[in-house]
Order: structure tokens, then C-alpha cells, then sequence
């Protein structure tokens, strides 16, 4: 894997973010889903990243460009894992304890902002030439942030369904009680 053309801004600013939200997603949220829903939701953001950047920065549509080059370097690695996966999870996170039992409307509109708020840090993402684009505009990121953000609450929705059919299942069983001190 190919190392930078040169360490500048966008490679500092990568860094300062993987330190952020390292920071933010080890010390600072508890401990709120399975190990299990924890891996997929970042697993899964990770791959959408990836996907949609090889979708549309690729060709045939080569709508811009990430990091330094064409090619796939360390930073692009850096920015997938430490950026995109902890982001959408932490969205998720306040998403699953603030909104999971809101109205659609309170829940829309958490993620037109976050939609919003995610347009701005890659317009700043933008300027330290992180991206650069070749044909796309910031604003079209903005329904791609909403679909990426309720494919989100789709997924968790459907691994918080599998997680209480699994209790479920294990306390209906006529022998749930064994093995258990009481």
C-alpha cells in the first residue's frame, strides 16, 4: 500500500480526526450494543464507504478523487477505519438513546442534520484536499448521507429485532433455568 505524495494538510487532518474519534469512541461512549451489533454497524459503515467512494470516484464516473492520487494509499485505509466506521457508529450510538422511540419527524430530522452537519466536514474535507472533485458538487452528498444514515437505523432496527428474538428464544426454553445460580 502506497504511502502519500507528500505529508500536508490532508494527511494531519486525517490524523487528527482517527485521534478524535479514537478518543470519543473508546473513552467517552459506554458500552451501549452487543460486541456482535457493535462489529457489524462498523464493519458495515466501512464497506459503505468504501463502496460508495469506489462507486463514484471510479470509473466510469471518476467524480473525484480521494486523498493524494487515484490510487489507494494508507490514508484512504486510515480514513475508512478510523473515520467513516467510528462517525456512523457514533451517529447510531445518539441515534439508538436519544431518538430510537422519537416520533418519524424527530427522528428525520436528526438525520437531515447530521446529514447536513457531515456535508460540512467534507466541504472542510474539500478545502484541505481531501477530496478533490472532478465533476461532483458538496450538496449531492447530502442525499447520499441520508440513505447511508437510514440504511444505518434500518440495519440496527433489524439487529435489535434479531437480539430480542435470541433472548426470547433463550427464555422460552423449558430449560433456561439450568445452569443458572439462584
Amino acid at each position: 500500500m502506497p504511502l502519500p505524495n507528500k505529508f500536508d494538510e490532508n494527511e494531519i487532518f486525517i490524523l487528527i480526526l482517527c485521534v478524535l474519534y479514537s478518543f470519543v469512541f473508546v473513552k467517552l461512549l459506554p458500552k451501549r450494543f452487543t460486541y456482535s451489533t457493535s462489529i457489524i454497524l462498523f464493519l458495515f459503515n466501512i464497506s459503505i464507504g468504501i463502496t460508495v467512494d469506489h462507486f463514484l470516484a471510479g470509473p466510469p464516473l471518476d467524480l473525484y478523487d480521494v486523498m493524494d492520487s487515484k490510487e489507494f494509499e494508507l490514508f484512504d485505509l486510515f480514513l475508512y477505519i478510523f473515520i467513516y466506521g467510528p462517525a456512523t457508529y457514533t451517529f447510531i450510538y445518539i441515534y439508538d438513546k436519544w431518538f430510537y422511540h422519537k416520533s418519524n419527524i424527530k427522528k428525520f430530522l436528526y438525520v437531515l442534520f447530521i446529514a447536513l452537519l457531515n456535508t460540512v466536514f467534507e466541504y472542510i474535507a474539500f478545502i484541505l484536499n481531501i477530496y478533490e472533485y472532478n465533476g461532483w458538487k458538496v450538496y449531492f452528498s447530502i442525499p447520499v448521507y441520508i440513505l447511508v444514515y437510514f440504511t444505518n437505523v434500518y440495519l440496527l432496527r433489524l439487529l435489535k429485532n434479531n437480539e430480542n428474538k435470541q433472548t426470547c428464544l433463550k427464555s422460552s426454553s423449558p430449560h433456561a433455568h439450568l445452569g443458572k445460580l439462584e
